[in-house]
């Protein structure tokens, strides 16, 4: 029996080998990720039974030693000659310990470095190529995965069974990978189905979870390894393998998830857990346990709250059931994955950004320069111009370009969410990239001065009427509220080349230029109208001198015709009166001195400061009886 269970771990080994080439090759025919990593679980799943087979061959040949030894020692009847301490007479029970011992721990290390470079590299590849399945005959891949599923899974049956039959552990670990290849066949063949009914995602979602099933494994691989170092050893019981796999054993095993636990837990704890009555109590009502646990998930799935600011999209197998949108408030479906309710927040005001790479970094700076980069990165657009160039050699007229950076916001929401939803693949990226073609499209028609300066309200218009009418074309159901122009310069340059710093030298002497001239300007707006007065006041100033002088000299004409009248009336008093007066203007600058007494002999003291008053020594005049 010894024989035919080697022939049989054998035929795992010839099995498993051939059904990883087999299902390599049909995954990268049919551009299969799911059955490309299935090919990479049945190929561990052979290293496993290589091991397990090599390590049967070394226990069949230290039986074969033990009988002959046996026999030996009863021919001659002197058994201490081969006592079981001599090493050197049992060789092959020395080569099975020394590889238990050694080989059998780096081999398992060595198949979890394996397991954890299979997952991250899947896991890096899935994530770089997120494509669907693109098989050209997915019929010819249903039938052919079919095939290999049916015959691995008729011989890993019969493996587990002559195993559990025999009770030979190391039959086990190869019957139980060989139904594991079943298995990923049956997989493979679902997804080829799948892409047959025109569902080809379904290998992307189908390809994660055996990554993650690899990722399982791969832990449980590394606990196994690092408990088997501390485990209770028992004294006459073979030790468990650790290479063997507790998650692939679930296939192999014929009593199930709670056979291969009770067997998994006497093994760790070093006596029989499976018989205790809390065990024996869960093995009993776990069945009724797990369909309670999915009927009250089932009932819990048939209600979907959506919150305020969002929208649900009902689907049934994946098809929206009538116009698909549901509004907030609480809804009721069926159960999954009958039906299943996808939520998105289209209230939502989303926005994206042309024209640069954010840097959060860069944004903490609160000044802002031409000379310095704004962003992480910044692209370059051509700006026409006003001004042409002629060309003297090929005598042809051509428009100049120029480079401008800018950043552009735009922000949009989301008006059809069954449009935006099923109508392309990834609607998001599609608005960016129409937002980036209108825009270069119309810096390309604009004048880089007005889109600086005073046109950056009307190209705001501008770009969102464009990116809405080509939004609207393309059925997206989005729309832009708002489309804004921020950080517009010159781009920043090389080390070499400083175009901003450039412009910014050519923009001071245009702004120095046009401050000279504003200067002139407001000098000549205040010196001509200041000369403009000056001439109107000595013009108004010497025409009052020559009115002032003729009123006067017609004065003085009249007033002699008067006096010439006042001397022929009275000749002696007119020649009194006018030297009275002659006399009063002469000495009237003068300081007088009225002495009204004479026959006193009082000292006067005069004060001759520039401060007396016009009164002799502060006298009011108004007091003619006070002393002098």
């Amino acid at each position: 029996m010894e024989r035919n269970l080697s022939k049989n771990a054998f035929l795992n080994l010839l099995a498993l080998l051939g059904g990883s080439g087999a299902l390599l090759a049909l995954a990268r025919y049919e551009k299969s990720a799911t059955a490309e990593i299935a090919a990479v679980l049945v190929g561990i799943g052979f290293l496993v039974a290589l091991v397990s087979w090599f390590q049967m061959r070394l226990e069949v040949r230290e039986e074969a030693e033990r009988l002959e030894v046996e026999a030996l020692s009863r021919s001659r009847n002197d058994s201490a000659l081969f006592s079981e301490s001599a090493a050197e007479t049992f060789p092959a029970r020395r080569a099975r310990e020394q590889f238990e011992r050694w080989l059998v721990p780096a081999f398992t290390a060595l198949l979890f470095l394996i397991e954890v470079t299979a997952v991250w590299w899947y896991r890096k590849d899935l994530l770089a190529n997120p494509d669907p399945m693109s098989a050209p005959d997915p019929t010819l891949a249903l039938a052919a995965f079919s095939a290999i599923g049916l015959v691995l899974f008729l011989l890993g049956k019969y493996s587990a069974r002559l195993a559990q039959l025999e009770d030979s552990r190391l039959l086990r670990p190869g019957s139980s990978s060989v139904l594991m290849a079943a298995g990923m066949a049956a997989i493979a063949a679902g997804i080829a189905a799948a892409d047959w009914f025109g569902f080809p995602k379904y290998d992307l979602y189908a390809a994660w979870v055996l990554v993650g099933v690899t990722a399982l494994i791969a832990v449980e691989t590394l606990a196994t390894l690092v408990f088997e170092r501390y485990r209770p050893r028992t004294r006459g019981k073979a030790p468990r393998i650790v290479y063997e796999s507790r998650i692939v054993g679930l296939l192999g095993q014929s009593g199930g998830l709670f056979s291969t636990a009770a067997h998994a837990l006497d093994y760790q704890f070093g006596f029989k857990v499976s018989e205790t009555w809390f065990y024996k109590f869960l093995e009993g009502a776990i069945a009724k346990l797990v369909l309670v646990w999915i009927g009250i998930l089932a009932v819990c799935s048939c209600f979907v709250v959506i919150q305020p600011g969002e929208q649900g999209l009902l689907e049934r197998f994946g098809s929206p059931v009538g116009d698909g949108v549901r509004e907030p408030g609480l809804h009721f479906k069926l159960p999954w994955p009958i039906d299943s309710m996808v939520r998105h927040p289209s209230r939502e005001l989303r926005s994206f950004h042309v024209g640069y790479v954010a840097d959060p970094e860069a944004e903490k700076e609160r000044t802002l320069l031409w000379t310095r980069a704004h962003y992480k990165e910044e692209f370059n657009l051509l700006v026409a111009s006003r001004e042409q160039q002629t060309n003297q050699v090929a005598g042809d007229t051509t428009v100049p370009i120029n480079l401008l950076s800018v950043s552009i916001p735009v922000q949009y929401v989301i008006s059809d969410l069954r449009a935006w939803e099923y109508n392309h693949a990834n609607a998001g990226e599609l608005l960016e990239r129409i937002a980036n073609r209108e825009v270069v499209r119309y810096m390309a028609s604009v004048d880089i001065d007005k889109v600086m300066s005073y046109g950056r309200l009307e190209a705001s218009r501008d770009l969102q009427s464009a990116i809405q009418k080509r939004a609207d074309d393309s059925k997206l159901g989005v729309q832009v509220v708002f489309v804004g122009l921020q950080d517009i310069h010159p781009p920043v340059g090389t080390k070499q080349l400083q175009v901003a710093a450039a412009y910014e030298e050519v923009i001071g002497a245009v702004s120095l230029k046009e401050a000279k001239i504003l200067g002139a300007e407001g000098y000549a707006a205040e010196t001509l109208p200041m000369a403009a007065a000056n001439a109107a006041r000595k013009l108004n100033e010497a025409q009052a001198s020559a009115t002032r002088k003729t009123a006067v000299a017609a004065g003085q004409s009249a007033q002699f015709v008067h006096q010439m009248a006042a001397f022929d009336a009275a000749p002696k008093v007119f020649r009194q009166r006018s030297y009275l007066d002659t006399f009063a203007k002469a000495v009237g600058p003068a300081r007088k001195l009225v002495i009204g007494p004479t026959n006193t002999s009082d000292v006067i003291i005069l004060n001759l400061e520039d401060k007396l008053s016009k009164d002799l020594l502060d006298v009011g005049i108004d007091n003619p009886g006070q002393k002098k």
